[in-house]
C-alpha cells in the first residue's frame, strides 16, 4: 500500500489524471492519462521475487485489449522485460524524474 501512495503521488505532481481500472474482477492499480489521448496502465507491487506476486501483478496487463503502454513498478533490482511490459524501479523513476 505505501509503494503505490508513493507512485500515486510522484504521477499527480507530475500532472498525470491517475483512475482505478476494473478489468471484469481484475483491478488494474491505476490508468494514467497525461493528455487527452495518452493511457498508461500501472500496477505497482514492493517486489515480484515470489511466483504467486508476479503472476498477480502480471495479470490484469494479459486481459487488457487496448495497446497503450503498461508498466509495473516495483522496488525490484533486477527488472525484467516480459511481453512489452515495461518493468520500473521505484526509486528509479524519482530519481532520475522519468515520465512515462
Amino acid at each position: 500500500m505505501f509503494y503505490l501512495f508513493i507512485v500515486k503521488s510522484v504521477l499527480k505532481s507530475k500532472n498525470y489524471k491517475l483512475s482505478v481500472g476494473y478489468i471484469g474482477k481484475l483491478k488494474c492499480d491505476f490508468i494514467a492519462r497525461s493528455n487527452y489521448d495518452n493511457y498508461y496502465y500501472i500496477q505497482v507491487s514492493k517486489d515480484i521475487t515470489n511466483k504467486d506476486i508476479e503472476e498477480r501483478e502480471y495479470r490484469p496487463f494479459y486481459i487488457i485489449k487496448e495497446l497503450y503502454p503498461r508498466y509495473l513498478f516495483t522496488m525490484d533490482m533486477l527488472l525484467q522485460k516480459r511481453d512489452g511490459i515495461n518493468h520500473v524501479n521505484i526509486v528509479d523513476f524519482i530519481y532520475n524524474n522519468k515520465n512515462l
